[in-house]
């Protein structure tokens, strides 16, 4: 009886340090487990925000160089800008390319974008079924700027809507300051400038043009 008592006892003595030993390990464990997914959730955040907030996406901006007098702001009435010069602008297209709208001795027509217009967004493709339909006009050169461009407006980014609208006349960037718009003086959306071929601007217009009023415009930038 004694002897059995005493091997019980010791039973229960070992059973209890394996008992002992086996809780330090599943703690040692969980502790384990636990720093690393602490340290991975750190990297994560580290690789999500950065220190300088070089993950966000640079707007589309251009550079935009202008010679010559700026126009007076569109307003109602009669426009004091027809028969001025117009100021001629330089700059990239979307692909980097250079672009100029200047005086060469041919008859213009430049026509002013917002990418979160409504207006522009009706407007445009009516006028690319035009041009798709007779070709762009031989006598008088079609130039488009894209400007007021804000990535926190819908429709962006501007390249992208009009690829898709299968827009065909060279389209300059404007700048973050619409450096090229201001020179024109745009009032609103979509804005048209026609200028002859001395220079000289013989309409601005602005809003949704129906195809026989810009067929009249170029007509009077042709003299």
């Amino acid at each position: 009886m004694t002897r059995r008592k005493v091997t019980r006892t010791q039973g229960s003595a070992s059973n209890a340090k394996r008992s002992g030993a086996g809780g330090r390990s599943t703690a040692a464990l969980v502790l384990a487990v636990v720093g690393v997914l602490a340290l991975a959730g750190i990297f994560a955040v580290m690789l999500s925000s950065g220190d300088d907030g070089s993950s966000e996406a640079e707007p589309v901006s251009g550079k935009v160089t202008v010679t010559g007098e700026p126009l007076p702001q569109l307003g109602g009435g009669s426009d004091p800008t027809v028969g001025t010069a117009a100021p001629e602008i330089s700059g990239e297209d979307f692909g980097g390319n250079p672009i100029s709208i200047e005086a060469d001795r041919r008859p213009k027509a430049i026509i002013f974008l917002a990418h979160w217009c409504s207006h522009c967004q009706a407007e445009v493709p009516v006028i690319q079924e035009w041009l798709d339909a007779q070709g762009a006009p031989a006598d008088v050169d079609l130039y488009s700027v894209a400007t007021a461009i804000d990535p926190t407006q819908p429709n962006y980014p501007p390249d992208a809507w009009l690829e898709r609208e299968g827009w065909t006349p060279p389209v300059l960037v404007d700048d973050q300051a619409e450096t090229a718009g201001q020179a024109f003086g745009v009032s609103g959306f979509p804005f048209f400038v026609f200028v002859d071929a001395e220079g000289n601007v013989t309409a601005r217009a602005t809003g949704e043009l129906p195809i026989a009023d810009l067929e009249a415009y170029l007509d009077g930038a042709r003299g």
